[in-house]
């Protein structure tokens, strides 16, 4: 019984120790997710406002659904651009089915860009996921997501 009480708090200081990283980029202001949206196309954008999504998941339970943490409405007229997206700072909690392992981030982009009513339709402005799938890390560093014009 003994060893089972030294067991979690074992685990409770493995997760003190992965929580400093975390703690240090939130003194340097990272509780945003800082995203750089940047892409090749011309972009006619008709209609600014978009809508960016922050997803997570254990990167090891493959057919596990991914949780939304946070999304939150912006505006822009023109690429490229970049955007601070608030992150709570216990987002990994958030997650369903509770992480055992490495948790994978990714965005998502829902944008009327050509301003016809309908968001992620042919015209608009989308993730690029030839390019590059849109995963992230809750680092603090400036993330890359490439975008194109839906066809």
């Amino acid at each position: 019984m003994l060893s089972s009480c030294t067991k979690p708090e074992q685990k409770s200081n493995t997760t003190t120790e992965t929580t400093p990283p975390a703690a240090s980029a939130s003194a340097e202001g990272s509780d945003n997710l800082k995203l750089e949206f940047s892409g090749t196309d011309k972009f006619e954008i008709k209609n600014p406002k978009f809508k960016v999504s922050l997803y997570g998941a254990d990167e090891r339970l493959a057919d596990a659904p991914a949780t939304l943490i946070t999304e939150r409405d912006f505006e822009q007229k023109s690429l490229p651009f970049t955007i601070d997206l608030p992150v709570p700072k216990d987002a990994e909690s958030k997650i369903t089915p509770k992480p055992s392992g490495p948790v994978k981030y990714y965005v998502a982009v829902s944008w009327d860009s050509d301003g016809n009513g309908k968001a992620d339709q042919k015209g608009d402005i989308f993730i690029d996921h030839d390019k590059q799938f849109p995963n992230v890390k809750l680092n603090g560093e400036t993330q890359k997501v490439y975008v194109k014009v839906l066809k």
